[in-house]
């Protein structure tokens, strides 16, 4: 007979496999290597860090070790995402963008092999009008590293971006692209625009040498399983979507591999008691214990907790949609609102801004989520949103060494902007975070 688990419980084990639960700093580390740990601790739960540019608060690729640990140096990501002994960290098309740690990057060598041969049209139109690009880009590189895309470019004299808006790129920055996902290039760092750094990787193979792989398009099926195998234990329950997504693989070639797993029992389907009646999900074997959690947390809306987005609306009964991609007439809940989690339930998102120039961490809206598909009893209260919300706000002031917190109320600024701007302001209110 299958197991049935509530709806609460799967919350619970879900973000227990992301590690949260634990209590977390207030201060950050007096040593680097406080924050150096907990980095290694957020890696082993999630494989990966989506990286995203916006820095209007806090970059995407910071603040799950935040939301798991509290407050830490991100200073030690750019150590230990830079060559030599203490890496723990490659960049790589993992989720999108991330930092990948070496396991997860090697196992990804398929789809290297994929981008070699992919249709790359402005690299192959490049190449026909100077048939030594490539080669020059590695000379360049070899000599002058580590360089930006658009160094390398400035190099070669080549300045022709094309017309229009949107990814204009030099063919040279085209092709230096092109060498990155096939693995010819390494990202050793960003320079202060947040651009890439590329060196040469060592004993790399030239690209265009390299024979192509399987014409289906196939992947090394051992990688595939142990991909999966990676994603559900990170997840603790999954659906088979949401496995798949986790490293940004196809669902159908995702499936045998998911039906190894089965018969190998590290994974088992379970029920899932929804609103809408009991689902299907599978657990993996390691999952953790389903205890309550205390947790208030801000998490970043590429954080793996949420980044798929049907998994956030199935589990969380939330539905999300990021502000810097939309129009802001359109927008219903500001730019860069952050997902607030409480207990295993995200009852809030709030947008937020570090105005560094006064000390003052912005709060320019404060937004209740609905939690449609939740019975009213279970939903938080604004009595027990607005404390929990005001003492995490002002652990991540801290932790962005911000004096204060500052709500901002008024048309706009969402349901719980006043309540919570009153909280800010009594001081005496607010409670400390441990």
């Amino acid at each position: 007979m299958t197991e049935t688990l509530s709806w609460a419980r799967a919350r619970r084990i879900a973000l227990r496999a992301q590690g949260m639960g634990p209590a977390r700093r207030t201060a950050r580390p007096s040593s680097r290597r406080g924050s150096l740990q907990a980095l290694a601790g957020t890696l082993q739960r999630t494989h990966l860090l989506q990286i995203d540019s916006v820095s209007v608060f806090a970059r995407a690729h910071h603040l799950p070790v935040f939301t798991r640990t509290g407050s830490w140096d991100p200073a030690v990501l750019d150590t230990a995402s830079r060559p030599g002994e203490q890496r723990l960290v490659r960049e790589a098309l993992a989720h999108e963008a991330a930092y990948a740690t070496h396991e997860v990057h090697d196992l990804l060598a398929f789809r290297r092999a994929r981008a070699r041969h992919r249709d790359w049209e402005a690299v192959r139109r490049a190449a026909r009008e100077s048939p030594q690009l490539l080669d020059e880009i590695r000379d360049v590189v070899r000599e002058q590293g580590p360089l930006s895309a658009a160094a390398v470019s400035r190099h070669l004299g080549d300045t022709d971006r094309g017309e229009g808006w949107g990814w204009r790129r030099t063919s040279s920055q085209w092709a230096v692209e092109y060498l990155f996902r096939s693995g010819e290039l390494d990202c050793v760092g960003r320079s202060s625009q947040f651009e890439r750094l590329y060196m040469l990787v060592e004993g790399a193979p030239r690209a265009e040498d390299l024979p192509a792989p399987p014409t289906d398009g196939s992947a090394d099926p051992a990688a595939l399983r142990a991909l999966v195998s990676l994603a559900a234990r990170a997840h603790g329950i999954a659906q088979p979507s949401s496995l798949a997504d986790y490293f940004r693989l196809g669902q159908t070639e995702v499936r045998p591999a998911i039906e190894e797993l089965r018969r190998s029992g590290e994974l088992r389907e379970v029920h899932v008691e929804l609103p809408e009646g009991p689902r299907p999900f599978l657990l993996h074997r390691d999952a953790p214990e389903p205890a309550p959690l205390r947790s208030a947390a801000l998490v970043s809306p590429f954080d793996p907790i949420v980044f798929h987005r049907p998994r956030l609306q199935t589990l969380y009964d939330v539905e999300y949609r990021i502000g810097i991609y939309t129009p802001a007439a359109q927008r219903s809940s500001g730019y860069y609102s952050l997902p607030f989690l409480q207990g295993d339930r995200f009852p809030a998102r709030v947008d937020l801004k570090a105005d560094r120039a006064r000390g003052v961490l912005e709060v320019r809206g404060a937004y209740r989520e609905e939690l449609g598909r939740m019975r009213p009893r279970e939903r938080p209260t604004v009595e027990s949103i607005v404390p929990a919300l005001a003492g995490e706000l002002s652990r991540a002031a801290r932790w962005q060494g911000l004096e204060t917190v500052e709500v901002l109320t008024g048309a706009g600024t969402g349901e719980l902007s006043a309540a919570l701007a009153a909280v800010v302001r009594s001081g005496s209110e607010v409670p400390q975070p441990a």
